[in-house]
């Protein structure tokens, strides 16, 4: 019986009675950055000061630790910014530290120890007094102060409809909840036994753990700080926000680990620091502690569309053809574990997908990118797909003699590399026999033809149960994951897109060798920890798994297509795309997630979005659930297909999320492609898909963003809306894409939607054709929105700037394809524009990109909008571009680029000029001017006859120049 166990929220304790306490301490300095805290009992705290916003605070529960390895699995730069900390000590009841950084007052408390952060003499975050840092046994704990003014968002993926998670605990442990029932194996709970599971309740554990938080004070009118704490601890961890789940917790919060340091980073936001706002400061700090986000193919951001149960080269051809018969656009096809020849990870069936590169090849002339599922397993099971035990698997057989009757006492070859974990548990020896589970893959009711159960443990002659067993890669292990990236090489040289990497945490459903329904490895498991550098049980570094394995992937991929041998092929110095299940703190680097196995309910279209924005202010830039649901649930019909009202607006609200795959169980539902719909739900669905299409400049700049400051793709309002604390009321529902377009799906079913706009500026109902504006609609109110299927509330701020791309079907159809910017009336504005090849490694290795610096201010007579270059190694194919102002009454009196005035010319001939132009759109009421990209800095300067008064809503005549 391993004496290692998942443990539910209400049984970790730190706020009751009985756990070891620091008390008074003794203080040297290692150097003017690093302080040791020591206690009577030898016990130590090391505080550590990265920058001038932020510190590392470090406790082992042993005595005379050793605090010399800095190894991390998520952390990669901790030089956060110069500083020079001014260190007095204040002779206050038995001592108090002063720490002054240069933007905060840090105070450390000797008698008792404790810590508290301030700025400008305002509290920013501090420990409760007297009990803060804690111990029992192995685990630890830090309990802080919670103010009543405090709201708690990240957390990265948990369940819930809300965003803030004040009030709420959760737990860090990545497991294979389907349909988050949070239900384990034995049938058992994972969450309190007074708890209801589902997806409305954060307190499971789900595939992905990110242990930390983004703390915000409010004030009366506005947010008045921010910090986010990093808890950098991969055993299971915890986070209670001030819930009394097992004890009083009313003005306070803790963290922490049942194994491992309690090791975490405060970074407080200051505005100084170059950032667009305090939260943004926070967001900026955290990504450069984790690393930056890869910068993706642009067809990640487009249409996807998955299916377990595309089990044939056929049925995948018809899928395809079917989208571009019913002009749906779309991007990326996703096939299952269907496509392996009877799973074994990184192959195709001949069977059912013979010719694959042919297949690829053909699917790449229509315009579809493909990816295929790829688990942790490497199938112990010696038959292939025609039951021949006799044909290679070069991944298992360069490694193991393969002992076909006890696939456990497999050895391996001599010299091989021993990449598999040995079935060695903790305190027991070292064991020759290597761990092997039962991994499934759900139920085949008997359409599909193909698949044959050939007598295996846990899956006998005849089963109807669709899986397998094998080994798993010790992926801690640098060469082993080397070994790991390499198996990638066949796939890639047919032609395979991108990488969905699934059960990753891992999921099994028991080991071969005792029947543990654990769900995932077993606890006691010994696997290797590359931060301590030696092997550890699996409790002790759970959470690093799949962590490992996407790096492994991503490094992989990165190795083989920049090699020599890949000039001249497919995937030569194509960027990677990865998303994946699961993943830990620091993911991001390699991967977009989804969020696990979801269900055809309103309830899980409800929590969509919180759990999408939170992952997004967790580091996470591209997430997404799967749309419609992978499973049946209570909003499933007839042969359990999602009902037409929910997966309508499933569809028309993950249109603007940044990871938009509809993906479903064609094993227990009878379709969910849109066009497998009755009127009108193939319609409503294209006409977002192809406003999402027409967006996704929009959605590729913020992605730049991303990898230059941590700032997400979908943003949650707060985010963007400072100075407007009405916007917490409505933040659960509503979110930007970027900074200035607000979109305000309906989540839940009832055709009438409240929306608030912020206060402070004026708001322009969206139209994507560019039509002619209606009046502005003043923020800081509510509005009542009557919304058909065919609707969501869009919204973009006055004065804003949109890029809009022409329509396709796909990303490249068009070798051209010109860009129209979007100017709207109001308050000055900027946008960052980013091109390049949208595809290769070559921006990255090359520097081979283009950044362009857009304003748009008001003159007196008019609007000037200037298109400066601040990175210019890219020469994009379309030689102009055009810039529409909107909101325009007349014609105007005068336009000209860098001086020069332009002449005015019919729309119906712009298009065929040879040198910049305009035209007037007096039915859409906008100057549309084309302008050859001829110049490093390019200025439109537009003085209008007439404009709109945002003070009377009415036309008012200006003077023009």
């Amino acid at each position: 019986m391993s004496q290692f166990n998942f443990i539910q929220v209400n049984e970790f304790q730190p706020n009751v009675d009985g756990w070891n306490q620091i008390g008074a301490v003794s203080y040297q300095k290692i150097d003017n950055k690093n302080l040791l805290f020591t206690n009577e009992e030898g016990y130590q705290i090391k505080i550590s000061f990265l920058s001038s916003t932020a510190l590392r605070v470090r406790f082992n529960p042993v005595v005379n630790p050793d605090y010399s390895n800095n190894n991390s699995y998520a952390v990669v730069d901790r030089a956060l910014g110069p500083v020079t900390p001014v260190i007095t000590e204040l002779p206050d009841q038995g001592g108090t530290l002063h720490v002054n950084t240069g933007d905060l007052d840090v105070y450390i408390g000797l008698n008792p120890y404790g810590i508290s952060v301030q700025k400008n003499g305002k509290v920013i975050t501090e420990d409760t007094y007297s009990k803060n840092i804690v111990f029992s046994n192995e685990a630890v704990a830090n309990l802080k102060k919670s103010p009543d003014n405090e709201s708690y968002f990240g957390f990265g993926e948990k369940a819930g409809s809300v965003l803030d998670k004040k009030k709420y605990t959760m737990t860090f442990f990545n497991y294979d909840n389907f349909t988050y029932n949070d239900i384990a194996e034995d049938g058992s709970k994972v969450v309190p036994e007074n708890n209801e599971g589902g997806p409305l309740n954060p307190s499971g554990p789900l595939y992905n753990s990110m242990p930390y938080t983004l703390a915000l004070g409010k004030g009366e009118d506005s947010i008045e700080y921010a910090y986010g704490i990093y808890f950098d601890n991969v055993a299971q961890s915890y986070f209670n926000m001030g819930s009394n789940d097992y004890s009083n917790m009313d003005g306070k919060y803790y963290f922490g680990a049942l194994y491992g340091e309690l090791d975490y980073y405060i970074m407080v936001g200051d505005q100084n620091d170059g950032s667009q706002n305090i939260i943004a400061s926070v967001i900026q700090q955290y990504s450069k502690l984790t690393g930056a986000s890869a910068m993706p193919p642009m067809y990640a951001l487009g249409y996807q569309q998955g299916c377990y149960g595309y089990y044939d080269r056929t049925i995948l051809q018809n899928i395809a053809n079917e989208y571009r018969k019913n002009n749906i656009p779309i991007d990326g096809l996703h096939i299952d574990v269907d496509f392996q020849n009877n799973y074994r990870t990184f192959t195709n069936s001949e069977v059912k997908f013979p010719n694959v590169k042919e297949m690829f090849d053909e699917l790449h002339e229509q315009g579809f990118k493909c990816s295929t599922n790829i688990t942790g397993i490497i199938t112990a099971n010696p038959y292939d797909e025609n039951g021949n035990t006799d044909t290679p698997y070069p991944t298992r057989d360069n490694l193991v003699n393969l002992n076909p009757d006890n696939a456990m006492q497999s050895t391996y070859k001599d010299g091989a590399l021993e990449a598999f974990i040995f079935n060695t548990r903790y305190q027991d020896g070292e064991s020759p026999d290597i761990f092997m589970a039962n991994e499934s893959y759900g139920d085949n009711n008997g359409f599909n033809p193909y698949q044959k159960n050939y007598p295996s443990p846990g899956y006998p002659e005849g089963n109807n149960s669709l899986g397998t067993y094998g080994f798993y890669s010790d992926l801690g292990q640098p060469d082993v994951q080397e070994y790991w990236g390499k198996q990638y090489d066949y796939l890639l040289k047919q032609g395979l897109d991108m990488i969905w990497q699934d059960m990753t945490c891992p999921a099994v459903v028991q080991n071969v060798d005792n029947g543990n329904p654990d769900k995932t490895l077993p606890l006691d498991l010994m696997m290797y920890d590359k931060v301590s550098e030696a092997y550890q049980p699996n409790a002790k570094i759970h959470n690093s798994f799949s962590l490992n394995l996407v790096q492994a992937t991503y490094n992989g991929l990165t190795a083989l297509k920049e090699s020599d041998e890949y000039k001249g092929l497919y995937n030569y110095k194509k960027r990677n795309f990865i998303i994946s299940r699961g993943g830990f703190a620091g993911v991001h680097r390699y991967a977009g997630i989804w969020t696990g196995d979801s269900a055809s309910s309103w309830d899980f279209l409800k929590i969509n979005i919180p759990e999408v924005l939170n992952i997004g202010l967790s580091g996470l830039p591209i997430s997404g659930c799967d749309i419609g649901g992978f499973a049946n649930g209570s909003g499933s019909v007839g042969q359990g297909v999602t009902e037409y009202e929910l997966f309508t607006r499933w569809m028309t609200a993950g249109a603007f999320l940044p990871w938009y795959r509809n993906h479903y169980d064609g094993y227990t539902k009878a379709f969910q492609e849109p066009f497998k719909y009755g009127e009108p739900v193939p319609s409503n669905c294209r006409k977002y898909i192809e406003i999402r299409y027409q967006l996704l400049q929009l959605f590729y700049d913020c992605m730049y963003e991303n990898t230059q400051s941590g700032m997400p793709i979908a943003r949650a309002l707060f985010l963007n809306e400072l100075e407007d604390i009405n916007v917490f009321s409505y933040a659960d529902q509503q979110f930007f894409i970027g900074k200035d377009l607000m979109v305000a799906p309906v989540t839940d079913q009832n055709w009438d939607k409240e929306v608030y706009l912020p206060k402070n500026y004026k708001w322009f109902v969206f139209d994507i054709d560019g039509g002619a504006l209606p009046q502005p609609t003043d923020g800081g109110q509510a509005y009542n929105w009557y919304v058909p299927l065919d609707l969501v509330p869009i919204y973009i701020r006055e004065g804003a700037i949109i890029p809009v791309r022409q329509l396709e079907q796909y990303v490249g159809q068009l070798s051209k394809n010109y860009l129209n910017f979007f100017i709207y009336p109001g308050k000055n504005s900027d946008y960052q524009l980013y091109l390049d090849d949208k595809i290769s490694t070559h921006a990255e290795e090359e520097e081979a990109y283009r950044t362009t610096f857009i304003t748009a201010k008001n003159t007196d007579s008019g609007k000037d909008v200037t298109f400066t270059r601040t990175h210019d190694h890219f020469t994009p194919a379309e030689a102009y571009f055009y810039v529409s102002f909107l909101g325009v009454i007349n014609a105007g009196a005068g336009i000209s680029v860098n001086g020069k005035q332009l002449k005015i010319v019919d729309q119906d001939v712009i298009a065929q000029s040879k040198s910049n132009a305009y035209y007037y759109d007096e039915t859409n009421q906008k100057i549309v001017v084309k302008v050859f990209d001829k110049a490093i800095k390019i200025t439109i300067a537009i003085d209008y006859l007439f404009q709109y008064n945002f003070e009377n809503n009415k036309a008012l005549e200006v003077a023009t120049v």
